[in-house]
């Protein structure tokens, strides 16, 4: 057969975590290679390359061209230039040849050959560049015609940005047949256009290589293929993860508010495929990685010796992870990834468990590869499906199990209440009830004990069977309305909790038990009432089993969130409002409550009987009467009620399309924001605000948008009611 090479010599990359990071399809690192300056000297004669002559019956010369892909591409008179990636021990060739089986769904005359021999990387293959960004806002669906020699081999097709190849995505499906013409799709969405403008193929990607291999490709096309919905964006954890139980002593941190950390090179590699956030939950600080391939951890500067180890322990949340794998790399005694004393292992996690957090405690015998332990200098976390996944991780640490504590290493969580809303028991952040005997001899046989966790005093529960705690004096709780309790376990899996008036009588209240980590426990005092005289409360008791550590037990009343009555009814008369919203007046059309480019969350409730918007998790929103703009012209004053128990400052703006009715900049487009700072909290505040105020908004006649801005962003709450334009 014909054929028309089109092959270009590659240089042999060996980086210290090829083998993983090719493991999940990346190539970025692994082709960025400085080329050579090849050009010849003024007075050098270069003959030209000859040309192949002309295929019997064509009307075209083959030459090589940088391809279109919306164009689709035929591979019959031209073909693209490829780089080649993953070679190791193998070799690759692509050659534009004649079809070997012109029949079935593909009979043209060019195809093109790719041979891979053994010793190649499982992820080996090859890309080429684009002639301009693709775009998928109208075809969404890239087909390739593919001959491959077995069935159940998997594709990969990926298409990144040539100059920034963490700009990737990435799609794979499989092969059906053998050693016969099929054509595979590989989908992507509108919201990938004008991203990418190279494309990236892997044939038979993961798998064995270990014998040569012949697979035909032909006729790269792009068709509709229906509008593929994005990944929802996954929820964020909103608790932190349990606290380690280690001790310190016996612990090598990477990263854990918990311990002191080692030195860590950087938590994300330039081979790295996924994006670092470091973010605070609860004043915990935890690494989120977002549209995670794979990412690399390196101690290369300081390298690990977990040679006394026995442990490697990560905290990960995912809303959308299904498999996790994590490799540790040793570089050896000489400190360099050289393929001699090197050695690394990966463990897989799988079915990960979603939206809550998994504390994963490996063996180091586990990763079998790993035959040293003095100098690992890499931790790389690999999430699937590829890059359509976000992992959290928290507490990375090497441990030995000697060192596994059954008691909290960390104290319980420091009361926020006001002390003039509670009645404590035992707290060190509050003053206690006095006189208070935590062990009365009531013929228990729990061993109680006060011991200090991190700086805390904290009540021991050992053995626990029953246990009271007697007031000197009866309490009068009558005007709390919750119980507070933290609590810590490592083997309980039961604990109830009594209140105590005379007579006795007692109702349990019986806690959902969480092992490994303090729990915040908040207990309406109506669970007891009807059968406790909360004016009189003289005991507590615990039943249970198990060692129990408690902490921050106290009678309290929260502090008020939402508006117990309506705000103040408006009084003018109806001539001289223009209401968006209020149940005193008629209301003008609002075309959205809150827009799709709002950050926060709306509820309509009621107060009082009375309609209010509530808006929580407020950095911003957006309210739009754009196909009914309002005329202000005769207007003086923008009034609003607002209420918000957490708001530290609030900002309104309102914004006026101008006589052309669109905001496009044209010139009579206004707009301007007031401040309100440090609004009083917990009451509605009426607002009447002179619409000169608004300096910037010089017309009114076409007031299209009005924005309520919420500090602290995306953390404030406001309650709105009464919105009008008024003389």
């Amino acid at each position: 057969m014909k054929k028309f090479r089109n092959n270009r010599k590659q240089v042999g990359t060996r980086l210290p975590v090829i083998s993983l990071l090719v493991a999940f399809g990346f190539v970025v690192t692994l082709i960025s290679c400085e080329q050579e300056d090849d050009t010849p000297p003024p007075s050098a004669y270069v003959a030209p390359e000859p040309q192949p002559e002309p295929e019997p019956g064509s009307d075209c010369t083959f030459s090589t061209m940088t391809p279109e892909i919306a164009e689709g591409i035929d591979f019959e008179c031209g073909g693209p230039e490829v780089t080649f990636f993953g070679e190791k021990d193998g070799s690759f060739t692509l050659e534009y040849v004649e079809n070997p089986d012109s029949s079935g769904i593909n009979t043209s005359k060019k195809v093109v050959q790719y041979d891979q021999t053994d010793g190649v990387e499982p992820w080996a293959g090859f890309f080429f560049d684009l002639a301009s960004k693709v775009d998928f806002s109208v075809n969404q669906t890239v087909n390739v015609k593919v001959y491959a020699p077995t069935a159940d081999q998997i594709v990969l097709l990926k298409f990144e940005d040539s100059t920034d190849g963490s700009i990737s995505k990435e799609v794979q499906t499989t092969t059906t047949v053998a050693n016969e013409w099929e054509e595979l799709s590989f989908v992507f969405s509108p919201s990938d256009s004008d991203k990418f403008d190279r494309l990236v193929l892997f044939f038979d990607f993961n798998g064995e290589k270990s014998a040569p291999s012949t697979h035909y490709f032909d006729d790269i096309t792009m068709t509709e293929g229906g509008e593929v919905e994005e990944p929802e964006e996954s929820s964020e954890p909103t608790t932190p993860a349990a606290d380690p139980t280690v001790d310190p002593m016996e612990v090598i941190s990477l990263f854990s508010d918990l311990y002191d950390d080692v030195m860590v090179d950087t938590w994300r590699t330039d081979w790295s495929d996924a994006t670092l956030e470091e973010l605070a939950i609860n004043d915990n600080t935890v690494k989120k990685y977002s549209a995670l391939s794979f990412v690399g951890i390196e101690t290369v500067t300081n390298q690990i010796d977990a040679t006394d180890m026995t442990h490697f322990h990560t905290d990960i949340w995912t809303g959308d992870a299904t498999e996790l794998r994590i490799k540790l790399v040793d570089f050896g005694t000489d400190g360099a990834f050289d393929g001699g004393d090197d050695t690394e292992h990966e463990l897989i996690i799988e079915n990960l468990t979603q939206k809550e957090w998994m504390s994963i405690d490996l063996p180091l015998s586990d990763f079998t590869g790993l035959t040293t332990k003095a100098n690992i200098s890499q931790l790389i976390y690999v999430g699937a499906p590829s890059k359509q996944n976000t992992v959290y991780i928290d507490n990375v640490y090497f441990y030995n199990e000697a060192g596994v504590s059954n008691q909290p290493i960390m104290g319980a969580p420091v009361p926020t209440s006001d002390e003039s809303n509670v009645i404590s028991i035992f707290s060190d952040t509050f003053t206690n009830v006095a006189g208070t005997d935590f062990n009365p001899p009531w013929g228990q046989s729990t061993v109680v004990s006060q011991v200090d966790v991190a700086g805390n005093n904290t009540l021991k529960y050992e053995n626990l069977n029953y246990q009271g705690t007697q007031f000197e004096s009866s309490i009068d709780v009558s005007a709390m309305t919750m119980l507070h309790i933290d609590y810590w376990t490592s083997d309980s899996s039961e604990l109830n909790g009594y209140l105590i008036s005379p007579g006795p009588a007692e109702t349990p209240y019986s806690f959902d038990i969480t092992n490994g980590e303090w729990v915040s426990v908040d207990i309406p005092l109506t669970v007891f009432s009807g059968v406790v005289d909360l004016s009189e409360v003289i005991q507590l008791k615990f039943d249970g089993n198990g060692t129990i550590f408690f902490d921050n037990i106290y009678f309290y009343n929260p502090p008020i969130t939402e508006p117990t009555t309506a705000a103040v009814e408006p009084t003018l008369p109806n001539g001289d409002v223009i209401s968006l919203f209020s149940g005193t007046y008629s209301n003008v059309p609002v075309d959205t409550w809150r827009t799709d480019w709002s950050v926060a969350t709306l509820e309509d409730i009621l107060v009082g009987g009375n309609d209010v918007k509530k808006y929580s998790g407020l950095d911003f929103v957006g309210i739009e009467t754009v196909n009914n703009q309002i005329d202000a012209s005769d207007m003086t004053h923008f009034h609003t009620d607002v209420w918000t128990a957490d708001a530290t400052e609030i900002r309104i703006k309102l914004v006026d399309f101008g006589a052309n009715g669109a905001y496009d900049g044209a010139g009579d487009d206004v707009e301007h924001e007031i401040t309100i700072a440090n609004p009083e909290q917990n009451t509605w505040l009426s607002l009447d605000i002179p619409l000169s105020d608004f300096t910037g908004l010089t017309t009114k006649a076409n007031i299209a948008q009005l924005i309520y801005v919420g500090r602290p962003a995306a953390n404030s709450t406001i309650f709105i009611d009464n919105v009008y334009f008024h003389k």
